[in-house]
């Protein structure tokens, strides 16, 4: 029992980094181990220790939130955000249902702030993207274009309500390269747009989420926020027209320079990925970030 009340605390303390206070169901759910080959734990479980620390005065709640001491300010604040993420998904929603008609597109995932429903007012929408095995580069272009042409593609300072598109794997390479607690964090948290199955897939190929999340467990109906995944013709004839010019290795030499020659690629602590099986851009990965802050705040125990 000490191990798991030292998970909670530890969850609740990781959150509270994030500026997220959790309900219990979260916390279990969620449940953060930072111990090797821990074990799943029960709801009840997870239930009975919060209100055991709880009341010791470990961690406070307030509205079935629970967070750290003098940390009440965060659930006004998560509902405020919760509000505004709602609106900012049907958003994304709706332009999720064209994005799945673009030529080597397979699936959208919302990530970030976003995927937490915890967005603000000025935020943009991170998404997570799924090319086919082969066009990565040509796909990366396409998709960058038509995002443009309809005003949603984040670039300069051209930032609320647009997508952010820094983070492409092929459909042959779904398996997550940097797995730690953030990005554990990051994919449990990952909202499915469209393509269910290939969710699905993406699951299976990152149960490594488990030696953070003991209790992480495979998806298993859509979420609220998927659309149907349509075949459609229309994407399937623009992907032979494409095939046809054969054009990714041009692209693939025209961008990795565009690439080596950006500054932030060369920052240090950059996280940049730039080849045939994944496009990752993080010039500022918050996963170092968070984790020494979460450090920090577990220090003061």
């Amino acid at each position: 029992m000490y191990r798991l009340s030292k998970d909670i605390i530890e969850t609740v303390t990781y959150y509270d980094v994030l500026e997220f206070p959790l309900s219990v169901f979260e916390i279990w759910k969620h449940l953060v181990t930072l111990t090797e080959n821990a074990r799943p734990s029960s709801y009840f479980e997870i239930l009975t220790i919060v209100k055991g620390e709880c009341a010791r005065g470990v961690i406070e709640e307030c509205c079935g939130f629970y967070f750290l001491p003098g940390r009440e300010l965060l659930v006004r604040k998560r509902i405020q955000r919760e509000k505004i993420s709602v609106a900012k998904l049907k958003r994304v929603k709706r332009l999720a249902r064209l994005i799945q008609y673009v030529p080597y597109v397979r699936f959208i995932g919302s990530t970030g702030s976003l995927s937490l429903k915890h967005g603000d007012i000025e935020s943009d929408w991170d998404l997570f993207v799924v090319l086919r095995a082969g066009k990565i580069w040509t796909g990366r272009v396409v998709l960058t274009g038509f995002l443009f042409l309809l005003g949603k593609w984040r670039h300069g300072r051209h930032v609320r309500n647009r997508a952010c598109l820094n983070y492409y794997v092929a459909d042959t390479n779904l398996e997550i390269g940097t797995q730690d607690l953030f990005s554990a964090h990051e994919y449990r948290f990952m909202i499915p747009l469209f393509h269910y199955a290939l969710f699905q897939r993406f699951e299976l190929r990152n149960r490594w989420i488990v030696r953070f999340k003991p209790n992480f467990s495979l998806s298993e109906i859509p979420t609220l926020w998927s659309v149907p995944y349509q075949k459609d013709t229309v994407r399937s004839f623009f992907e032979k027209w494409f095939d046809r010019w054969n054009i990714e290795s041009a692209l693939a030499v025209w961008q990795k320079g565009k690439i080596s020659r950006n500054p932030k690629t060369h920052w240090k602590g950059s996280y940049i990925e730039a080849s045939d099986r994944a496009l990752v851009f993080l010039p500022r990965p918050r996963g170092p970030r968070v984790y020494e802050a979460f450090k920090n705040r577990l220090s003061s125990f």
